[in-house]
């Protein structure tokens, strides 16, 4: 499956976007660029797929950014806290 009817209309959607929400676009399409085929190997919709790994670096992302001492939820739903001697 390819992703690159995808990546050329987000790219196009982009450029249509406001100014200061195109770094957004570009960023969604500079993820979907660096998906190997072999990660797509389990869909079937390419949207599918591009709404799938846009989400999974956006869930990376906020997990980077939060830093220590906030509570996020872990994958499997448990919510992970620090421990009580961080402080």
């Amino acid at each position: 499956m390819e992703l690159d009817t995808v990546i050329l209309r987000w790219k196009k959607t982009t450029r249509a976007l406001k100014i200061h929400e195109q770094e957004y676009g570009r960023h969604l399409t500079d993820v979907l660029e660096r998906v190997t085929d072999a990660q797509l190997v389990h869909f079937q919709d390419p949207v599918e797929a591009a709404a799938f790994f846009c989400m999974l670096d956006l869930l990376k992302r906020t997990r980077e950014r939060a830093g220590p001492g906030v509570a996020m939820m872990e994958p499997g739903g448990t919510e992970q806290r620090p421990s009580p001697g961080f402080f």
